[in-house]
């Protein structure tokens, strides 16, 4: 929810979606080992690798902005047989859009700089949304001016 930073928007949250096209030739064409590298997680039980094995450009190393920016976030798998398009929307709900630019920075540029995020060799971001997400008290308060 949004703070004290910006009280005329206070408990709303800040709405940010991506949707993502999916290369799964290039993806299938990784071992097992190797696309667990990219994503920072073993596929066999889904247990996050540990710093000193994960590589610095996976998917959880940088797109993780730490304890210090709130962030609620999901994906959601989707696929149009028809068009053979397969991808994932990804959803965040945060309080200060700085903690989405954080995620994205993190995965574009890299963190450090270079170091980009390495799903994005098989995942290509066709869409990216921002919105506000007010509370109920400040739709009641418009609905009633």
């Amino acid at each position: 929810m949004i703070g004290d930073d910006d009280a005329a928007y206070k408990g709303g949250s800040y709405l940010f979606v991506q949707k993502y096209i999916h290369n799964l030739s290039a993806w299938k064409a990784l071992s097992t080992e190797q696309q667990e590298k990219v994503i920072g997680r073993y596929k066999s039980n889904d247990v996050e690798m540990s710093d000193d094995v994960k590589p610095a450009n996976a998917h959880i190393a940088l797109a993780n902005v730490g304890d210090d920016f709130k962030i609620v976030r999901d994906n959601m798998p989707f696929g149009n047989i028809s068009t053979n398009e397969m991808g994932t929307y990804f959803i965040a709900y945060a309080s200060t859009f700085s903690t989405v630019e954080k995620m994205l920075n993190n995965m574009f540029i890299g963190s450090p700089a270079g170091n980009y995020d390495r799903i994005l060799d098989f995942s290509t971001p066709k869409t990216g949304s921002l919105f506000f997400v007010p509370t109920f008290n400040m739709l009641d308060e418009l609905s009633s001016e």
